[in-house]
């Protein structure tokens, strides 16, 4: 027998796997690259900082190299998004019906997690 918290965590994965699936399903990813700041692309002067920053480490084992690396990998990451291009395709009433369900599930999740173990 599942008990309450293991029932909302199962319903609430279900519904917010669903959710993303398809959401995911209905859009189309149309270019996928880095974020470009006027002709200057931004990806390559990160890779250039992170190249940087992982000789620096190695060579002198320095603090603020081990703060400032996984600064610049999540700036990649974030760079990496904004290049993304995507386009939905549907109506308002489908993104409607589709993120409702992962809305839902989400919640649950959070449930879930502040319930108190008996």
């Amino acid at each position: 027998m599942l008990t309450k918290r293991e029932r909302l965590t199962l319903i609430g994965t279900v519904l917010l796997a669903f959710g993303i699936f398809m959401f995911f399903k209905s859009t189309r990813i149309l270019s996928f690259g880095f974020y470009r700041f006027g002709q200057v692309s931004t990806g390559g002067i990160l890779i250039a900082l992170i190249l940087l920053d992982v000789i620096l480490l190695v060579a002198t084992q320095h603090r603020a190299t081990k703060i400032v690396l996984p600064i610049l990998v999540a700036m990649l990451v974030v760079s990496m998004i904004l290049g993304t291009h995507l386009t939905f395709h549907g109506s308002l009433l489908d993104l409607f019906l589709m993120l409702v369900p992962a809305a839902i599930g989400a919640g649950l999740l959070l449930r879930a997690l502040t319930l108190k173990k008996n």
